[in-house]
């Protein structure tokens, strides 16, 4: 089969979006985001991959070092996984496991850490466990998984740690109050947040406040203690993007539930 990986350049952004864009889904903002904020983290060592196949690209994977990785972590030389998506025409092919290898190689001598999820749609963790990750934490159904360098030795211990929680949420008398946390290392978190608003305005305007917060980069995550994500009075509604319906069925629910 023709495929190839190539790194990340500034004249590449365009194909480094590609994989991830749904038919239908209107992300010219959110794609504008994340090449403007990826072409000033390239000089910073942003590690990104593309995965090209039959001359077009269908996946990806990227990788920040810990120093600008916006995520609630601790350590030192250690490369953050961000994300490994290849299309869902193109798994099962060994595409993501070339992927973390092309990662590993250019993070060396850092050890990877990455998140991995339950669900197997995005960043399982199983996936990451079979490619000879350990768990180190799991946190509201999130592991933190953890590779060590090729030729360290096998007693040395993680280079990286969970911060402590420190999330505190904007509560008030009497209003939901909806935070959405947007990194824009993801296309997709500038839909989310729009989705949220609208869907706020439809149901109740004077009872729902949505906050949106920019956490794209390390300073503004550790300074407000969340990365990506969705929460009403400080629980978690949803990860990812969902279809506008969902957004409002979760709302609904949530301005049901008794205080």
């Amino acid at each position: 089969m023709d495929h190839r990986i190539e790194p990340l350049t500034p004249e590449r952004l365009d194909d480094y979006i590609k994989p991830c864009w749904l038919p239908g889904e209107k992300l010219e903002e959110g794609a504008r985001l994340k090449k403007e904020l990826v072409r000033e983290e390239l000089g910073r060592g942003f590690i990104g991959r593309i995965l090209y196949a039959e001359g077009s690209p269908v996946g990806l994977a990227e990788a920040l070092p810990l120093s600008i990785a916006p995520f609630k972590l601790d350590g030192e030389r250690t490369t953050v996984i961000h994300c490994v998506w290849v299309k869902p025409d193109w798994q099962g092919r060994g595409f993501g496991r070339a992927l973390v290898d092309e990662v590993r190689r250019a993070a060396h001598p850092d050890a990877l850490a990455v998140f991995g999820f339950d669900f197997a749609g995005f960043m399982p963790a199983d996936f990451f466990l079979h490619l000879g990750f350990s768990e180190l934490e799991e946190r509201d159904n999130i592991k933190l998984l953890y590779l060590r360098p090729e030729g360290a030795p096998v007693e040395e211990p993680p280079r990286v740690r969970w911060l402590p929680r420190s999330y505190r949420p904007v509560l008030k008398p009497g209003r939901l109050v909806v935070e959405v946390f947007v990194d824009h290392h993801c296309p997709y978190a500038e839909l989310i947040a729009a989705r949220v608003v609208s869907a706020a305005r439809e149901l109740d305007p004077a009872g729902i406040e949505v906050l949106v917060h920019d956490v794209s980069r390390r300073e503004d995550t550790l300074r407000l203690g969340k990365s990506l994500g969705v929460f009403a009075d400080g629980e978690e509604l949803f990860l990812g993007p969902l279809p506008r319906d969902e957004v409002l069925e979760l709302l609904r629910e949530k301005l049901k539930a008794p205080e």
